[in-house]
């Protein structure tokens, strides 16, 4: 589907049933505005066309703004323009304009540039997917991490703690070993943790909210942990009182 902005309505019903003999789906709007507000309630939209002519002392602005929006900046760009501008081309292009559609088209020239916007938009797609592969290992990132950080904090108490029992000590061998078993439980549903995570493809469950839900039950996993080894160091001390 193709969005087009222009107040030429002969121009816009040319465009419209050009590209509807190549079975494309054109719709069209007079208004900046509602373009963009299409834009964002309808993802649908393969590329957008913008009349040279639309707004001739602020058409640069006009391109400028769509390459700057988020909802926009990956749909591809086409300019129609009048022919021999070739000035106004180049700024166009530095705006951010991907193709160019004469005004005085014929339909064997908008049919390749039909072709060439269906391989701007493949490449456009391919664009997201690796901006979209590079998110997820961002998060992959930034979760192993956390996570690393929730190992180290549960490891450095049960390492203290080995230094000052008494292994002689019954009582102390005992509290060794159950805080050790604890600690190996904490850190293996830590590493599973971060199995099943890596494992979901695309890191969703960081939008969903499930992440952070995730890391709240380690943390108070971790904090519960922490308070058991805080009990064992008290005991530890008044016995050796």
């Amino acid at each position: 589907m193709i969005l087009l902005l222009s107040k030429d309505p002969q121009l816009t019903q040319k465009i419209k049933d050009h590209l509807n003999l190549e079975g494309f789906v054109v719709e069209s709007t007079t208004s900046f505005q509602e373009a963009l507000t299409r834009l964002y309630q309808n993802s649908g939209y393969e590329s957008i066309m913008v009349d040279f002519l639309y707004d001739q002392d602020n058409i640069f602005e006009v391109f400028r703004k769509f390459k700057l929006d988020p909802q926009c900046k990956y749909i591809p760009l086409i300019c129609i323009i009048p022919r021999n501008q070739l000035a106004q081309q180049l700024i166009a292009f530095e705006m951010g304009v991907d193709d160019f559609i004469s005004r005085e088209f014929s339909i064997f020239e908008i049919q390749l540039k039909v072709r060439s916007i269906q391989r701007l938009i493949n490449l456009q797609k391919s664009l997201k997917e690796k901006d979209a592969q590079i998110e997820n290992f961002q998060n992959i990132t930034r979760i192993i991490g956390t996570l690393n950080h929730y190992i180290n904090n549960a490891l450095t108490p049960l390492y203290a703690f080995a230094q000052v029992c008494r292994p002689d000590n019954t009582r102390d061998a005992e509290r060794l070993k159950t805080l050790t078993e604890h600690t190996t439980l904490f850190i293996s549903k830590v590493l599973k943790t971060l199995r099943n995570m890596t494992q979901q493809g695309e890191l969703r469950i960081i939008q969903e909210g499930i992440y952070r839900d995730i890391m709240f039950d380690i943390e108070a996993e971790l904090q519960r942990l922490m308070e058991e080894n805080m009990e064992t160091q008290k005991h530890l001390t008044s016995s050796s009182e």
